[in-house]
């Protein structure tokens, strides 16, 4: 099954398609999902280097600017 499967989604704006694609992403998953070991000890790993100050935020903007990099 494809987008063009459904022509009338594709006539959406992006706002709207992005949406929808956030809805059936988040109704494909539940907090009974497996979690990868390794994928739930990096991010224990992160959060607790963010809790404890050694990693910053950034900032939308420069999320989206590094995000641009090539």
């Amino acid at each position: 099954m494809t987008l063009a499967d459904f022509p009338a989604l594709k006539k959406l704006p992006k706002k709207q398609r992005s949406q929808l694609a956030d809805e059936l992403w988040l109704s494909s998953i539940d907090d009974t999902s497996p979690v990868n070991p390794e994928h739930r000890r990096l991010l224990d790993d992160r959060w607790r280097a963010y809790q404890s100050g050694k990693t910053k935020r950034i900032t939308l903007t420069e999320l989206e600017r590094r995000l641009a990099r090539p």
